[in-house]
Parts: C-alpha cells; structure tokens; sequence
C-alpha cells in the first residue's frame, strides 16, 4: 500500500513512518520542511494535493493545537472517497472540557462523517516525562493531583497500521496504557530514573476541566490494550 502519514515529524508520526516501512509499505511523511518527506502545509494547504493524490490509506496524526479545525478541513479538501483516512486523537476528547479537546471532538465528527477510522490513544509516555522533567525542575516539585494511562507511542503506531492494512473502517476505539497510576507516582519513578530526589506537592486546580481530570473522563481502563510500562519507556533508548 501506498500511505500518507501527517505530522511525520512529531512524536508519534516519527514512529508510525518507522513502523509502516518495516511492515513494507511505501509511506510518504508530510512535512513542511524536514528532508526525506514530502512537502506540504496543512495550515495553508500548499501541496496538499499532491500529498494525497495516489494514497490508498491516510493517516493523520498532525496536531497543532487551536488551529487543528483549520488543518483537517485542508486535509479533507483533498481526500477522496476510496482513501481510507484514519485520524489520531486522544481518550476523553468528549468528557474533558479543555479547548483542544473540543478542537479534537469535533474533528473526529468530520471524519466519522466522511466514512473515515477514529483511534483515540490516552497520554503518551513522551508527555508524562516531560512534565515530570518540567514540574521537578525546582528544589520543591510539583504534580496533578489526578491518574494517568500512559501508552507509548511505537504501540499505538503499529495499531495504525494494523487498521491501515485491515483495510475495514473503525468507528471508534480506544487504545491505552497497561496501568492507571497516580501522577504523583509516574513523577517518582521519573526522579528515580534520572537519579534526583525532591519532594512532590499536588497541585489542584479549581473548574470543569480538572474536575474531569480527577474523575477519569481521560482514562480507558477497559482499553488497556498496551503494554509498555513507563518505566520500560524511561529505560530504552531515547526516541
């Protein structure tokens, strides 16, 4: 097959082009810039066209916060009927009140309506580490007072890519981490790895958008289909 994967370059696209070349498909990264990708800019729509044109399957993983709505709707310009278009978004994009969550929501309609895959995955182990690396840099650290699902990100890349070659459209499905675990606990297990002790305070946060926080509404225990612990992400090469 022939795939489109945007936001080649990011966190996750880096693993999803990675993961589809060793499964033996012909991929075509978008990227503004990067060398070895096919250029085109989702936020202008500049080499779009050409992007997609011959592309059995897309996967967009591009995400640019507030102006994702402006992204998606280039992308969707473009893409055909018969291009099976797989979209990327995140657990609790319905529950979790937060401004790019509601971006995501109503981006997922405009892909369900279009016939397209929808693959929500929980927070990625990337993420996790770099707010512990963040919230620890003083002599007093701080964390969110709520649990996290990490999942990594080379395991959701190869559940892409077994919808991609599946060929079949997924409604909607969940993808999460192994183990619901406390912030406060991920952050101890970050210090630990990089050899740092400090004392950890919550922080909690008045409104809708913490509260959905602190009762789940971005977990999926029921979807804990992945397996990499944090602490197995902390301990591999870096990616």
């Amino acid at each position: 097959m022939m795939l489109l994967v945007t936001g080649a370059t990011g966190t996750l696209g880096r693993d999803v082009v990675a993961t589809l070349r060793e499964r033996g498909h012909e991929v075509r990264g978008l990227s503004r810039s990067a060398p070895g990708h096919v250029h085109g800019d989702l936020l202008t729509g500049a080499g779009i066209a050409d992007a997609v044109d011959g592309a059995d399957v897309i996967i967009h993983a591009a995400t640019d916060g507030r102006r994702d709505d402006t992204a998606t709707a280039n992308l969707l310009r473009h893409v055909r009927d018969d291009q099976h278009l797989i979209y990327v978004s995140i657990v609790g994009v319905d529950r979790v009140p937060l401004p790019y969550y509601r971006s995501k929501y109503r981006i997922e309609q405009r892909i369900s309506e279009r016939g397209g895959s929808i693959l929500r995955a929980t927070q990625f182990h990337n993420l996790v580490r770099t707010l512990a690396r963040a919230l620890t840099v003083a002599p007093v650290g701080l964390y969110p007072a709520f649990d996290i699902q990490p999942v990594d990100t080379s395991e959701v890349a190869r559940r892409l890519a077994e919808i991609a070659e599946g060929g079949e459209r997924v409604e909607l499905e969940d993808f999460a981490g192994p183990e619901v675990r406390s912030a406060r606990d991920l952050f101890q297990v970050y210090l630990k790895s990089a050899g740092r002790r400090r004392p950890l305070l919550p922080v909690r946060v008045p409104g809708k958008i913490f509260r959905a926080y602190r009762s789940g509404g971005h977990l999926a225990p029921a979807s804990a289909i992945g397996t990499i612990t944090f602490e197995q992400f902390l301990a591999s090469p870096p990616r």
